[in-house]
């Protein structure tokens, strides 16, 4: 008898269980049910981002989505997100015209390679959608860069050839036109500034170039992501919604969508080390952006002329700073507006324009995104004491800006100044008499920090050759950049020298 009631109490537990898994679902279905006879909220219009114009008509209204099919049967809400948003997908077809010489061992590499010398045509397959039913296409720069031909294909049949409107590598943003007659099926944009972490995220695609039409379900699970180390390397600009949908390669340029069947994300990103993890550039970015391609076929962006850098830890302590966020001047270039307004090299931008600076990225965005003319407030903090200067904001130029020079100097994340810059420091350190190039500030997670490169380290040498200054470290730097080998540092600390390898 007590086996049979331990049983009867297992079997009364799981109903119960079952039983109230159901409510659960009747429950949260009921709670999110939309009427079919609704009207979403129209976000949908590109002139929201560019002004409103005729001559940008996508496509415009939500999507309601029903919970109760007809005849009362429960169904999934994203079918009807498939019907709505998988009609405007296209696969962006490219071919790209390479050059390989004749090298030995290429039979290794069978079918992948061409058996003869020269030229030969390399194809690859990727993702876009219309988001105008005259035929414009957003995709990804990298989908189509170097593409001396492009077709489009929609998944419910139709190829077309396709131009760039323009492209803007600096968000991996781009914008094809549809040869051929329209309307063209196309997708509302929604509003990527109101999305929150844990909303519905659905991507569709053509993963892995063949796999055309796929539906992938998830949820935002970050916003603001920036500083991905991107394999082929990352756009400048970056502000990535991070989500759990399933973005696989060939996925890149589709659309990320919410439950409305609305476009709040541009596939452009995926974890190759881990699973789940997936990136997509905010609609509300790549709309401004394809609205200026569409206009005048190229971004006008605004700078201030500095070359910043992120606050570590150790440049706060080092330079004792009293400050909580900001990005630190580490050079102000001349004749640009920064100059005329006063910036100085070790001044800390603490807020641009009213808005306090989280971090680099946040700076570059805030700047890039004003309009070019406009007078803007910046506080700064310079040796403890706060500052308020007025800057007017001027075009970018083509040419290498502050902010991808700094960049550019900060190889291997590195930071390194000739220590005559900083005198009040190299007797703090100790260094007084010794030559060599003094690193300024390290940035986390980059190379040089994963091998145990620190600020306050004097670099004596690099690969042997000997730095007796900041010349001669960019002497060796040069040098190195040509190489994929470690380079070898001897780096002086704390009165020893100590080897420390570093793979770029």
């Amino acid at each position: 008898m007590t086996g049979g009631k331990r049983s009867l109490r297992t079997w009364l537990g799981r109903a119960g269980f079952v039983a109230l898994g159901v409510a659960c679902g009747l429950i949260l279905s009921a709670s999110c049910e939309w009427s079919p006879s609704g009207e979403a909220e129209d976000t949908g219009s590109l002139g929201r981002f560019v002004g409103a114009r005729e001559t940008a008509s996508p496509a415009r209204g939500g999507l309601p989505v029903p919970y109760v099919a007809a005849g009362g049967d429960f169904a999934s809400p994203f079918t009807a997100v498939a019907e709505r948003v998988l009609p405007a997908v296209v696969n962006v077809d490219t071919r790209r015209r390479f050059e390989h010489p004749a090298l030995p061992g290429l039979d290794f590499f069978g079918d992948i390679l061409p058996e003869s010398d020269g030229p030969f045509d390399y194809p690859s397959s990727a993702s876009g959608f219309v988001f105008d039913e005259r035929g414009y296409v957003i995709t990804n720069n990298h989908v189509i860069q170097d593409a001396e031909e492009i077709l489009v294909r929609f998944i419910g049949g139709g190829e077309h050839a396709a131009e760039v409107v323009g492209v803007d590598p600096s968000t991996d943003v781009a914008v094809l036109k549809i040869s051929g007659e329209g309307p063209f099926p196309s997708l509302p944009l929604g509003d990527s500034d109101s999305i929150r972490v844990g909303d519905w995220a659905i991507a569709v695609g053509n993963p892995f170039g063949y796999l055309e039409g796929s539906l992938t379900v998830g949820v935002v699970s970050a916003k603001g992501r920036s500083d991905l180390n991107i394999a082929g390397g990352g756009p400048t600009y970056q502000n990535f919604i991070q989500t759990d949908a399933s973005i696989n390669f060939g996925n890149s340029g589709g659309p990320l969508c919410n439950i409305r069947g609305e476009v709040i994300g541009v596939n452009t990103a995926v974890n190759t080390t881990g699973q789940g993890i997936g990136f997509a550039i905010p609609i509300n970015l790549a709309a401004r952006i394809a609205g200026q391609l569409m206009t005048d076929g190229r971004v006008v962006r605004a700078y201030i002329g500095v070359y910043p850098q992120s606050l570590t830890p150790e440049l706060i302590e080092g330079k004792k700073l009293d400050v909580e966020g900001g990005v630190l001047i580490g050079q102000v270039a001349p004749n640009t507006p920064a100059e005329r307004a006063g910036l100085e090299r070790g001044d800390v931008i603490l807020a641009f324009d009213g808005i306090p600076i989280q971090n680099l990225n946040h700076f570059r965005m805030l700047v890039a995104d004003t309009e070019v003319g406009r007078r803007v407030r910046v506080d700064v903090d310079r040796d403890g004491e706060r500052l308020v200067l007025d800057v007017t904001l001027a075009e970018r130029p083509d040419v290498f800006t502050a902010e991808e020079a700094r960049e550019e100097e900060l190889w291997l994340g590195l930071d390194v100044i000739d220590p005559s810059e900083e005198p009040g420091a190299v007797r703090e350190l100790g260094l007084e008499g010794i030559a060599g190039a003094l690193v300024a500030g390290v940035e986390p997670g980059g190379p040089a920090w994963e091998a145990g490169i620190r600020a306050g380290d004097l670099i004596v040498e690099m690969n042997d050759r000997a730095v007796e200054g900041i010349e001669d470290y960019r002497a060796a730097e040069r040098e190195a950049r040509r190489s994929d080998k470690p380079i070898i540092f001897l780096v002086h600390r704390d009165g020893f020298t100590s080897y420390i390898g570093v793979q770029p």
